[in-house]
């Protein structure tokens, strides 16, 4: 069971990695575009009328991407000083009903999700590009199964971390 857990983890680091990757570059196209924005409406007196629809976009994946990340380490907001209190074995049982309810949100983001963004894709689409709204609202449920895993991961123990040397 050790591998299967460090296994879990290891993978999990791979996803993490790639998923700071993809924040990384939102955070820096959401900086450009809103200051290219920015740029143009006060230094060539027009405004662009795209760069609203592209940082909605872009902040709609940057910040669901995130929360989805921070869940591995418990990084939500919580009551930790009521939790702490309790012994370690009470703490554990907090984190795994944590997790439980964690997972029963994630279903609704996936299974919803994903009936939303396929519903509003057959037929919407943002204004001024004609992105489908279908890339604006698969978020959710892409987001719910990096939470998912995430959640998982709080609560699985890491054999890694027992390692003498690591």
């Amino acid at each position: 069971m050790q591998k299967v857990f460090s296994a879990y983890h290891t993978a999990l680091d791979y996803l993490e990695k790639a998923t700071y990757a993809v924040v990384i570059v939102l955070a820096a196209l959401l900086l450009f575009n809103t200051s290219l924005g920015m740029f143009f409406d006060t230094f060539m007196g027009e405004s662009i009328p795209w760069t609203e629809e592209v940082n909605t976009l872009l902040f709609v994946w940057l910040s669901l991407l995130g929360a989805g990340v921070i869940a591995r380490y418990g990084g939500h907001i919580g009551v930790d000083t009521l939790t702490e209190r309790f012994p370690a074995k009470v703490q554990h049982g907090f984190r795994v009903l944590h997790t439980l309810l964690a997972l029963i949100i994630v279903w609704v983001m996936v299974q919803y999700g994903v009936q939303l963004a396929e519903f509003v894709g057959r037929s919407q689409s943002s204004i001024y590009l004609d992105i489908n709204l279908f890339w604006y609202y698969i978020a959710v449920p892409v987001s719910g199964v990096i939470l998912g895993l995430a959640s998982i991961a709080y609560v699985l123990p890491d054999p890694r971390e027992n390692k003498p040397g690591a």
